[in-house]
């Protein structure tokens, strides 16, 4: 089995540093991240959800990183690129309608990082 490379270590780690931000942001504090945001619509059962989500993502994250194997890692990795580009899909369908959320830059930026190294990887 090969070893996932070193810049994949680093876009993983990336990526469980930010899932953890946004679990903070989503699971603890939602309402003072809906303040900071000027949110038109705040659901507190489902801001956290997402913020359990996303913490699970951290912690699945660390586990994969700690494997190292490419196999191993692998379906981790895929699993964390649709569920970005299902929330880049949602936030662009509510940008349609006025409602923009400054968090879709990052995730679009997440997900570009995430595949060119994912398709890196693979070779």
């Amino acid at each position: 089995m090969a070893e996932i490379s070193k810049e994949a270590k680093i876009v993983l780690l990336i990526n469980i540093i930010s899932s953890f931000i946004f679990a903070f942001f989503f699971l603890i504090i939602p309402e003072i991240y809906a303040d900071w945001t000027n949110e038109a619509y705040f659901s507190p059962i489902c801001w956290r959800q997402l913020g359990g989500t996303l913490l699970l993502f951290g912690i699945f994250g660390i586990i994969a990183l700690m494997r190292k194997e490419w196999e191993q890692v692998r379906i981790f990795w895929e699993l964390g690129i649709a569920f970005l580009i299902v929330l880049v899909s949602i936030d662009i369908w509510v940008m349609a309608y006025g409602l923009f959320d400054y968090t879709v830059i990052v995730e679009i930026v997440l997900v570009a990082i995430n595949i060119f190294f994912y398709i890196r990887e693979r070779r």
